[in-house]
């Protein structure tokens, strides 16, 4: 989906229900394993960085700090 120009990103009321019914459909459904999904994640925040213009060093630094986060292992 296309976002319109000047258009909100707030959704409508009653959207959110149907939301989060469908993305749970998907993942039960989905053809995708947790793993893959998971590299899948990993790709997107990679390609994200460096989109924004992130060098390759600052781009893996950033993504082991997601990782030490996600992990538990830094607290903050």
């Amino acid at each position: 989906m296309i976002a319109e120009p000047n258009s909100s990103t707030t959704p409508e009321p009653g959207t959110e229900a149907t939301a989060e019914k469908a993305q749970t459909r998907f993942l039960e459904d989905g053809p995708l394993t947790a793993d893959e999904l998971y590299q899948l994640t990993l790709y997107k925040w990679r390609y994200s960085l460096e989109a924004y213009g992130f060098d390759q060093e600052q781009v893996r630094e950033l993504m082991f700090l997601k990782w030490l986060h996600a992990s538990h292992r830094v607290q903050g």
